[in-house]
């Protein structure tokens, strides 16, 4: 119908007159004399001919591994059979999109059935008509089939039909069309749809000049099958840019950022005195589990660090890293990473990916025109993945706003239960990385030998572990952590293990140049506390090695003079 006049509505007695065999709980409906079908199965084999008579080559089979980029270019599509290069790409590979590039666009499942129409049911009143109704939607076909779909379920990629999911279908239908109770099953599948998180499609421009993006279609691929092509091919073809792609671009995505949390640094400057106060007015003291010391940092006077932490020609006030997992929600972990001064954040790229549980929304949750990303390769056993991911996350990076942020936190870890990292794996994705123009931070063990040559292959820091992730063991490994130190010519930041404050404080004192901590804040009673302290013990271990301790001694030294006393 025109999109001025609204359907006719039809009562009860009229949409049973429509269509004869309604349930006795359909009261009512709408009508709507231009809807249509296809049978999308032998739409797409057309399709398929089609574009073969024209000279397209499908090739079947083969995995998309990911997207090459340089300079703001795809530049290659790394395949499972080698890396295929064009002078444009098109990403419209639906529910594995964010696979390859970090869209907003996760997978829904949807199970089907379709049943038969007996050879008996001619007594039957025939369905005629497209039924849609809360519980299912009921498609007729002209070979006899009928159609039943579909649900919509946020469960990831988990493949094949359920007993409740066809038990809704079927309790949904029947309700409708209750003679279908009496339809032999024919056939059961099921798909993933594309979902974008506003159930509308992404087309057009990406952030890669040469890279258009034609997703998330949702339950609607077949529909705009027609105007995509339309749109897509005027922009790839002529650069014609229809106001439509504007609307459908995946930029409207990007929240504004929310309201900046003033950030403690090491630079802060002391607040000035007022002009009537007097060197004899007494200081007030700020306790730093009061709301106001959580809400306000800067009351709590850091001292000045005069050599900043300079990573990959990046200058840092803060010495902690802080992680985004493991927090009870996100005002917490806002909270949290404000109050410890971290300036260097850490995210695993896979976990966003995927919308994993504690990570929905997380790219959006902090204000990364204050933060510096460190995407991490978390969850990755092997070097081809951690690659990948660490692609993956560069890009997120610029989706997020940072288009020269290359750096990335190499994690390769293929041992479950006690997650140390695999040094040959690290070594090779380090190597395949630095040669693609990435800042590489991998987090190792603590092998002095391991973190030369990863020095050497072009890595902007070493992060031996304190001990294992999450542990809370402290500095398990100080010797060889000090080896490390003693010769590495790029930072050395420690991480993992660190479980207290006294912990951070030492691994400073012997002389890291920074901390990566995250469970130890996120699990801790009081996060916000909690880190708090870790960012006073971080610049409290800097302060104490930049002063040199004293000389351990097997003997006292009185600290009073031994002369000039009062003797009888």
């Amino acid at each position: 119908p025109s999109p001025s006049l609204p359907p006719p509505y039809l009562d009860t007695h009229a949409v049973h007159l429509a269509q004869p065999g309604l349930g006795d709980r359909v009261t009512g409906g709408w009508w709507y004399a231009e809807d249509g079908q296809v049978d999308n199965r032998a739409l797409t084999l057309t399709l398929r001919l089609a574009a073969e008579s024209l000279g397209v080559e499908i090739h079947e089979g083969i995995e998309v591994l990911g997207i090459e980029q340089r300079g703001g270019q795809a530049v290659g599509v790394q395949t499972a059979g080698g890396v295929w290069r064009s002078q444009h790409y098109i990403l419209a590979t639906g529910a594995w999109s964010r696979g390859l590039l970090p869209v907003p666009v996760q997978p829904r499942k949807g199970q089907m059935l379709s049943v038969a129409v007996p050879a008996g049911a001619e007594a039957e009143p025939l369905l005629q008509q497209v039924l849609y109704s809360p519980g299912a939607y009921i498609v007729p076909r002209r070979d006899g089939r009928i159609v039943i779909g579909a649900t919509s379920e946020p469960v990831g990629f988990t493949p094949g039909n359920t007993p409740a999911g066809l038990q809704e279908l079927l309790q949904g239908a029947i309700a409708v069309y209750p003679a279908l109770q009496h339809f032999p099953i024919q056939e059961t599948w099921w798909g993933f749809r594309p979902a974008t998180p506003d159930e509308l499609p992404i087309l057009g421009p990406s952030p890669c000049d040469n890279l258009t993006l034609a997703t998330g279609h949702y339950r609607n691929g077949i529909l705009l099958t027609p105007i995509t092509a339309r749109l897509i091919a005027a922009w790839v073809c002529h650069q014609q840019t229809d106001p439509l792609l504007e609307a459908f671009s995946w930029q409207r995505f990007q929240s504004p950022a929310p309201a900046p949390v003033p950030v403690p640094t090491l630079a802060s400057a002391q607040p000035a005195v007022p002009a009537a106060a007097t060197m004899t007015q007494a200081a007030t003291p700020i306790d730093p589990a009061s709301d106001r010391a959580k809400t306000d940092p800067s009351l709590l006077l850091p001292m000045s660090d005069p050599q900043p932490l300079v990573i990959a020609g990046r200058e840092f006030r803060s010495r902690l890293m802080t992680g985004t997992g493991k927090y009870a929600n996100f005002d917490l972990m806002r909270r949290s990473i404000a109050i410890s001064g971290s300036e260097i954040v850490t995210v695993a790229v896979r976990r966003v990916q995927t919308n994993a549980p504690g990570h929905e929304g997380l790219g959006e949750a902090l204000d990364w025109t204050k933060i510096w990303m460190l995407p991490n390769t978390a969850g990755c056993k092997t070097a081809e993945e951690a690659v990948r991911v660490a692609r993956l996350g560069r890009e997120m990076a610029k989706l997020l706003g940072q288009e020269d942020n290359n750096f990335v936190k190499l994690e390769v870890i293929p041992d479950a239960k006690y997650l140390l990292p695999d040094p040959i794996g690290t070594l090779q994705a380090a190597e395949q990385l630095v040669k693609e123009g990435f800042a590489v931070l991998p987090y190792i063990n603590a092998d002095p030998l391991l973190a030369k040559r990863l020095e050497e292959a072009g890595c902007v820091t070493v992060m031996p572990l304190g001990s294992p992730i999450g542990s809370g063991q402290g500095i398990r490994n100080a010797a060889n952590i000090q080896i490390i130190i003693e010769n590495a010519q790029v930072p050395v930041v420690v991480d993992a293990g660190i479980g207290a404050p006294s912990e951070a404080a030492q691994a400073m004192e012997m002389g890291a140049d920074a901390l990566l901590i995250n469970t130890a804040i996120a699990q801790a009673q009081d996060p916000v506390l909690m880190g708090h302290a870790m960012g006073l013990a971080t610049q409290a271990g800097r302060m104490a090695y930049l002063s040199g301790r004293i000389p351990v001694k097997t003997y006292a030294s009185a600290s009073s003079p031994l002369t000039g006393t009062v003797t009888e």
